[in-house]
């Protein structure tokens, strides 16, 4: 059973021959008392605060919970940016390669264009070159004959062919 500071300081004990002194014992009782009192004081305190903590534990786990959960939403995210960042970098690659192959495709089309058209310029050149040979002959040709005086003999003779045997 607990007993209260009032309880105590208000008990009367019973009066007996060679009792206690009555002042001593409430003496006591008031010390009793007052000890019982600042003890139930300093509990009542105690509890209060440890209400508080508990409230304050509470509110702690709450927001160290609350801070595991971003932790680990942020790290998802980092994750999910690296994954994206590793995904956009490679399609940038491919398309960077897909154009180089296009641009080499388009530098041995032009090279292959400019052979050819090196091969028809060196032909046309090789053509025009015999051309203005011939033509040069030709009037070379022609200015001797006009230097020359010409000769009755100088016609050839034409050899009748012999007859063909049958």
């Amino acid at each position: 059973m607990r007993l209260t500071a009032l309880e105590i300081s208000s008990h009367h004990f019973n009066k007996a021959m060679r009792g206690y002194d009555t002042k001593e014992v409430d003496a006591l009782k008031d010390l009793a008392a007052e000890a019982l009192a600042d003890a139930a004081s300093e509990i009542a305190e105690l509890e209060g605060k440890l209400r508080d903590s508990a409230h304050q534990l509470a509110e702690h786990i709450e927001r160290e919970n609350m801070l595991k959960g971003t932790i680990t939403t942020a790290h998802k995210m980092v994750e999910g940016l690296k994954n994206n960042a590793a995904k956009e970098a490679e399609l940038i690659v491919a398309e960077a390669r897909v154009r180089a192959d296009e641009i080499i495709m388009e530098a041995h089309k032009r090279a292959t264009a400019l052979q050819e058209d090196i091969y028809r310029l060196k032909k046309q050149r090789i053509e025009l070159e015999t051309a203005i040979k011939a033509i040069i002959d030709y009037h070379s040709s022609t200015l001797f004959l006009e230097d020359e005086p010409e000769k009755p003999d100088d016609t050839p003779e034409i050899t009748p062919l012999p007859p063909e045997e049958e």
